[in-house]
């Protein structure tokens, strides 16, 4: 049953990369894509992290440690990036940067 668990948990987490690499494809404008691209690490890494805990035999194991760690970094850092090449698109298409 647990390995049922796992394997759906990884399913959800490829349709939705799925589904996010879709939306970067038709966007239509770079804050649509940057919308799309940014989304990917919003949920999906944490499912990785449940198939990887539901996955161990004990859950203070390194993997189960490494994916959360890995989880959080994504979800917590995304909108830094996701803002600063928003600023960037911006001031390029204000014509205020040069590169």
């Amino acid at each position: 049953m647990r390995a049922v668990v796992v394997d759906a948990l990884l399913a959800a987490t490829v349709a939705g990369e799925a589904l996010c690499v879709l939306g970067v494809l038709l966007g239509a404008t770079v804050y649509d894509r940057l919308h799309y691209a940014s989304a990917t690490t919003s949920v999906p890494p944490f499912l990785v992290f449940a198939a990887v805990l539901l996955k161990q035999p004990h859950p203070y194991t390194n993997p189960v440690w490494n994916a959360l760690f890995v989880a959080l970094t994504l979800f917590l850092l995304n909108g830094v990036l996701t803002h600063a090449i928003a600023r960037v698109a911006r001031q390029r298409e204000a014509r205020d940067v040069e590169l």
